[in-house]
């Protein structure tokens, strides 16, 4: 042959980082071959971290060959990735798929875990994160804790647990990410986290996209919704409802286990075993059931609000069938939704 020499191909990242205008001039840019975008809090409202807050970097990655934009709250303390799907145009993860990115990234190495060893690094997961998180933890033989959301909470569970190890990642449902307690170091460890992945996965010829289907085919296809099915005046008796008689038979579910955390209460209905909650005391419970599908009933801001979140999980054997099961786990959730309704309509 007259060329045998393997192909030089440029697998460097190629990535946006968005920040609030008050971090130009730090090393978080510096430290890396990235852009970066600045934005004004005041313009930019962080209420909530979706598509529409990272709207103006991926307008500016728009048509070019980016492999990831990834964004960062007015605080640094919630991050959103951006990536662009098999088309080219730029979408983002939601906070659960981004969990089990970020999990899978962190834990997994060059090879499969050695269980033989002793585990070095913890995950701790907000409650309403997916059971996929816990099963990327378990193969990757990474040490597993929960924590309520929020930045505090998840500190706590931090300062509280991760000394044993050499290192943690902590994520809940509301986009944030501790991978260090100091704010510039965090986002230095998230943004090695990402880049280190991106190239990894490039020198596979995979995108972002590649790795989160790779990751629905090995651990199944999770899906998750979040409602607000607040009533005017009757959050509290919606919530106690589904404490009091946790819906059953009429969504054709067995239900397995129940976590009260306003009562401290946890019941394992296979078992009878009854214990007490690491985490403190909360308006939340927590319903599983046999199936795999994960209700939560959230009573917040004083009863102002209340969430339901559902979380569910269906088979997806490779790429092309990736679309139909992602469809047939959200119709899945949407009858659910539908079933329930009828609860939170009949309070009295």
């Amino acid at each position: 042959m007259e060329n045998d020499q393997p192909v030089e191909v440029n697998v460097m990242p190629k990535g946006l980082i968005y920040l609030p205008d008050s971090r130009k001039g730090s090393n978080l840019v510096s430290d890396w071959e990235l852009e970066a975008l600045y934005y004004s809090p005041e313009d930019n409202p962080d209420e909530n971290l979706n598509y529409k807050f990272l709207l103006p970097a991926l307008e500016k990655v728009k048509g070019l060959d980016y492999d990831f934009v990834v964004g960062f709250d007015h605080s640094l303390d919630r991050t959103i990735i951006g990536y662009p799907n098999p088309e080219g145009k730029f979408l983002v993860f939601n906070a659960h798929q981004q969990a089990a990115l970020l999990a899978q990234a962190f834990l997994f190495e060059e090879e499969y875990p050695d269980f033989d060893r002793d585990k070095t690094k913890l995950v701790i997961k907000g409650i309403v994160l997916s059971q996929q998180i816990d099963k990327i933890v378990t193969k990757n033989n990474g040490a597993y804790k929960e924590s309520h959301a929020g930045f505090e909470d998840l500190r706590e569970r931090v300062l509280d647990t991760a000394e044993d190890f050499a290192e943690f990642l902590a994520f809940d449902e509301r986009n944030h990410v501790l991978m260090d307690l100091e704010k510039e170091k965090n986002v230095e460890k998230q943004l090695g986290l990402i880049y280190s992945l991106v190239k990894k996965i490039k020198q596979q010829e995979k995108s972002l996209f590649d790795f989160h289907v790779d990751l629905q085919i090995r651990y199944k296809l999770y899906g998750e919704k979040t409602f607000n099915i607040s009533s005017e005046g009757e959050n509290k008796k919606i919530f106690d409802r589904f404490r009091s008689k946790p819906p059953s038979d009429a969504m054709h579910e067995e239900l397995v286990s129940i976590s009260d955390y306003k009562k401290q209460l946890f019941f394992n209905k296979l078992t009878g075993r009854k214990s007490e909650p690491e985490l403190r005391q909360v308006d939340i419970v927590q319903l599983e059931y046999s199936s795999g599908l994960k209700i939560t009933v959230e009573l917040s801001q004083g009863g102002e609000k209340l969430f339901l979140h559902l979380s569910d999980f269906t088979d997806c054997y490779n790429k092309e069938s990736f679309a139909t099961s992602r469809k047939n786990i959200h119709d899945r959730l949407l009858k659910i939704v539908v079933s329930l309704g009828k609860m939170v309509i009949n309070v009295n």
